[in-house]
């Protein structure tokens, strides 16, 4: 049987990066009806596997001429792997990938991870006098390229009301649940006596790491085996310099990565062995407000308990397990914060199953199998 040619494309994302290569790569592999490729950041992970091949690039700045070049780097792969269809990750590949469709045809589908528009206005990544001009650029060329686009799939369920330009009848919901690349047990706990707090994921200001440095200094005068471990990587210079300063004379925490990617199941063995893990994404005027974070499906998958944001939306995504302690970094009470840490019972209720990937992957299959012919 003839594979159908496939190809996941990112500019910013690893090759190994969960969504790309855990969840939709291997689950359209193992069906043994595409030859998959991806297209990513390079990584430190050495990766093989029979039906995907991998095509790393960068490293590069977020602002950098290096950028620039990727999307014609990225269409000469395209020319060379002639793929059937396309999975464009990132608006910085719209018009290539709108391009090789036009010039060689096949079927195209955008995987909207981010509400790009509103990102590029809300964080700090641009300068703020740019940010209105680049999410006006990034909103014209959705619009552009739309047409030429067979599917659209969109990583939360909040964005079918905040993306009004994509076309329903053309599009899904692909949620990003977690995904066990492989079945283990949790690993035992090194030191029974230190309780691990974890903050994983990527490293700034914006997703709460200096949050999560304050709460556990707090937590940490009252009982020393208190611990934060932090992993992932900090693509702000500024914040990486910051965070480095600020654990500089705090044996209690740990910083793994930073500076490098880190391999996406080295920081979910680091969720298996924490005791708890934080989730403090700061709002951003409302971006996140209504998101479900990968994060959230990460932790109650593994039924970490957390140490979480008091935002409604995942509030009521953890009473549904009693999997979190609701808090708000700027006023707290670090004794009654550590006497629930010491004495409250999580997940003794709901069925964490619903965090895994198993209940999306059907529905990616169904939705990529309808392009093949």
């Amino acid at each position: 049987m003839n594979k159908t040619k496939l190809l996941i494309a990112s500019a910013l994302k690893p090759i190994d990066d969960s969504r790309m290569y855990e969840k939709f790569g291997i689950s359209l592999a193992k069906t043994n009806e595409y030859e998959v490729n991806i297209i990513g950041f390079t990584s430190k992970n050495t990766l093989t596997h029979n039906s995907i091949h991998f095509f790393p690039h960068g490293p590069f700045g977020r602002m950098s001429f290096d950028r620039v070049k990727n999307p014609f780097k990225t269409f000469k792969i395209y020319i060379k792997v002639k793929p059937k269809i396309i999975i464009c990750n990132t608006h910085e590949l719209l018009i290539v990938t709108s391009i090789y469709k036009i010039l060689f045809g096949g079927r195209i589908i955008y995987d909207l991870r981010e509400n790009y528009v509103k990102n590029i206005r809300n964080t700090n990544v641009f300068n703020p006098i740019l940010r209105p001009f680049i999410a006006a650029y990034v909103r014209v060329i959705e619009l552009i390229t739309k047409p030429f686009f067979d599917g659209f799939i969109m990583a939360e369920r909040i964005y079918t009301e905040q993306l009004s330009f994509v076309p329903r009848y053309k599009s899904i919901v692909i949620e990003n649940k977690f995904m066990p690349v492989e079945v283990t047990e949790h690993k035992l706990k090194t030191n029974s006596e230190n309780t691990v707090l974890l903050y994983s994921g990527t490293i700034s200001a914006s997703n709460g790491v200096f949050d999560a440095i304050k709460i556990t200094d707090e937590l940490h005068k009252l009982d020393s085996n208190i611990r934060l471990r932090i992993i992932g990587y900090c693509a702000l210079k500024k914040d990486l310099r910051e965070l480095q300063e600020a654990i500089s004379d705090k044996d209690y925490i740990e910083l793994i990565g930073g500076d490098f990617l880190v391999p996406h199941q080295q920081i979910i063995q680091e969720i298996k062995i924490a005791d708890f893990g934080f989730v403090l994404k700061k709002p951003n005027n409302g971006i996140n407000d209504d998101k479900i974070l990968t994060r959230l499906f990460e932790y109650s998958a593994n039924k970490l308990p957390m140490l979480l944001l008091n935002n409604p939306t995942w509030v009521k995504f953890c009473n549904e397990f009693n999997a979190a302690i609701p808090i708000n970094p700027n006023y707290f009470n670090p004794i009654e914060i550590l006497a629930l840490i010491k004495n409250t019972n999580f997940y003794t209720q709901g069925n964490t199953k619903s965090s895994l990937w198993e209940s999306e992957e059907s529905k990616l299959l169904d939705f990529i199998a309808q392009f093949r012919d």
